[in-house]
């Protein structure tokens, strides 16, 4: 009998390894599907916003590939290998402001305009890091010439960035929450922007163009071109 117990022992055991083993593998792959490959840890990045009312050809040096950017829309964070530039290529011609280097963990926001002279980029440089892994990140970038912006819930809600400098950004950390924000230069404010949906580990980062007497609002969710499409 006691010889019967110690197999069933041994058994429930076994089985206990395999279920703890198959439940580690599981969140191995939980975390896996979550953050996906990464890129080298000396990598910087590079996007672009287009800010103007017409599109163009992008393209980056580094991880995205080439695309039409419509106006308003930004790309991905292309993935930069250390010591490569921060190149920008519109329309095939290379875009001046854009160029430079980048240290690791930098990001680099380019957002474009157009007139009767061509192409002009403003950069705008930060890190690309979570603010807290529990919350959601939100950023803000400045572009508009003359303000000094302010951006917070329409309707009178409580501000989210007060007096982000022209051609600064700030950055907090916020409990998933629905809301529509407002960017204002003095007394001067955008159209509301509807935030998406975000969960904890989320990033979004909202971008005041226009100027200060006609402030845009317009955001997109922070992503990278990894890995690299195959070719």
């Amino acid at each position: 009998m006691k010889k019967i117990r110690l197999i069933h022992l041994k058994l429930a055991l076994s089985a206990t390894l395999l279920l703890s083993a198959a439940a580690a593998q599981a969140a191995a792959d939980d975390v896996a599907s979550l953050y996906g490959p990464q890129p080298p840890a000396n990598a910087s990045y590079l996007r672009v916003l287009n800010a103007s009312s017409q599109a163009v050809r992008v393209a980056l040096a580094g991880s995205e590939a080439p695309q039409t950017l419509a106006p308003g829309a930004a790309t991905r964070f292309s993935v930069l290998t250390q010591g490569t530039p921060a190149r920008v290529t519109l329309d095939g011609k290379a875009l001046g402001e854009a160029a430079g280097a980048a240290n690791a963990g930098d990001a680099v926001t380019v957002a474009l305009r157009h007139d009767a002279r061509g192409w002009h980029g403003t950069r705008i440089v930060g890190r690309y890091e979570r603010i807290d892994g529990l919350k959601a990140t939100l950023r803000a970038f400045n572009f508009a010439p003359g303000c000094s912006a302010t951006i917070g819930v329409d309707g009178n809600g409580p501000t989210v960035f007060t007096q982000v400098a022209e051609g600064a950004q700030g950055a907090r950390a916020i409990n998933p929450v629905s809301a529509k924000l407002v960017g204002r230069c003095g007394s001067a404010a955008s159209a509301a922007l509807p935030l998406p949906t975000l969960a904890a580990g989320d990033s979004y980062s909202l971008f005041l163009t226009g100027d200060a007497a006609r402030p845009v609002l317009s955001g997109t969710r922070d992503a990278l071109a990894w890995p690299p499409a195959a070719n």
